[in-house]
């Protein structure tokens, strides 16, 4: 899709195996409806694989999508008061 932008990050553990894959979709910018559009990229993207899809919450931005592949076996660990998303 000509008019789709896409990054990707694998996922892994502390081995280095994939667990997963973070991609997040721009697009539909010209489209008369976005989330129509980006509904098919998504699909398109996706396939028949399991994943999980992030949207902004109130459709504000309906031309970004969040996707995460294999989110159940991603190494979490406890989040510290030394976490931050500023770092």
């Amino acid at each position: 899709m000509d008019d789709v932008k896409i990054f990707e990050e694998y996922l892994n553990d502390d081995s280095g195996n994939e667990k997963g894959k973070v991609a997040i979709l721009v697009g539909g910018m010209n489209s008369d409806n976005p989330k129509e559009f980006m509904d098919g990229a998504v699909s398109k993207y996706v396939g028949r694989t399991g994943h999980n899809q992030f949207v902004e919450i109130h459709l504000d931005n309906p031309w970004t999508r969040v996707l995460v592949r294999g989110i159940n076996d991603i190494p979490f660990r406890p989040m510290t008061d030394q976490d931050s998303i500023s770092k």
